[in-house]
């Protein structure tokens, strides 16, 4: 659903230099409330909703889980794939904090990789601090704040589908910039505006289902890179990372839901790697990464 030319909402709310961007609104409804607008940037590279929403992050809810979709993303072994793109900027460090940590199934997935690691989350959620708990070579802290109140710091941060929730990111950059050590690297995760089933397929199913409240920014590489260089950071590198792969598209045009579909993963599997790689390197992917450092 395309929206009309609508009355442009307060653009100083949005982080810096984004604010500065001319913007028009580019369908009203959101998957999960019909009352917010999706504004778009001239630029095509980052959306914002509007009103801008709130969320409790402290009792956060997936839309993976309320949609009964988590055993499908454990199907697809969500966090080995990550580790795939980024073994690089993360081997390279000898500790690491992850921001947002939830269970910890990724710090999990890194210790089993590599134990002699010092890793450290950080994570506000009190319901899933009984499983980071479990976790005996885990150092847990509530708060970037109570991070850098006991001294902690690591050699690389990540924070893997998280930005896109902080409506004002700068605070958390600045902690970021505390907590890193000298030439530490910043890695974030975001999912990409240029998502195959918006920019390639342009499917209307799949554009009422991917705006939603949890993500009141929707980033590319470009954007996001904007808003870490205007907050004091240089951007090292750009990686696009396509998650979801051919089963899951043809599922979206035939049916138009999420889910994947048993014959599908039959049939093509054997193409799934190079479809994906395709699309990475058009830049028309899902998710993409940005590593940063510090400005000097």
């Amino acid at each position: 659903m395309t929206a009309n030319n609508d009355a442009a909402p307060d653009l100083t709310r949005l982080p810096a230099p984004l604010d500065r961007d001319r913007y028009e609104a580019s369908r009203h409804g959101v998957f999960d409330d019909p009352q917010i607008t999706v504004y778009r940037n001239e630029a095509g590279d980052f959306a914002f909703l509007d009103p801008l929403p709130s969320a409790d992050y402290l009792h956060y809810e997936p839309r993976a889980e309320k949609l009964g979709l988590t055993g499908y993303k454990k199907q697809r072994a969500v966090f080995e794939h990550r580790l795939e793109q980024v073994a690089d900027i993360i081997g390279a460090a000898d500790s690491f904090i992850e921001i947002g940590t939830a269970e910890g199934g990724f710090l999990e997935c890194l210790h089993n990789w590599s134990p002699d690691r010092r890793y450290i989350a950080i994570e506000p959620d009190g319901n899933t601090r009984a499983a980071r708990a479990a976790l005996p070579w885990l150092e847990d802290h509530m708060s970037t704040t109570q991070a850098i109140d006991s001294g902690c710091t690591a050699d690389c941060i990540g924070m893997f589908h998280v930005f896109e929730h902080l409506i004002d990111p700068q605070p958390m950059l600045d902690d970021v910039r505390h907590l890193l050590t000298p030439g530490g690297r910043l890695l974030i995760e975001v999912p990409c505006l240029r998502d195959p089933l918006l920019a390639v397929y342009e499917s209307d199913a799949y554009e009422a289902f991917y705006f939603q409240r949890q993500h009141p920014y929707v980033y590319t590489g470009a954007s996001l890179g904007r808003v870490l260089e205007a907050a004091g950071f240089t951007v090292e590198e750009t990686r696009s990372y396509q998650r979801y792969g051919l089963e899951n598209h043809l599922n979206w045009l035939r049916t138009g839901k999420p889910g994947g579909n048993p014959q599908y993963r039959a049939m093509f599997t054997e193409l799934e790697t190079d479809y994906r790689r395709a699309l990475e390197a058009s830049g028309d992917s899902d998710t993409v990464f940005v590593i940063a450092r510090p400005a000097s």
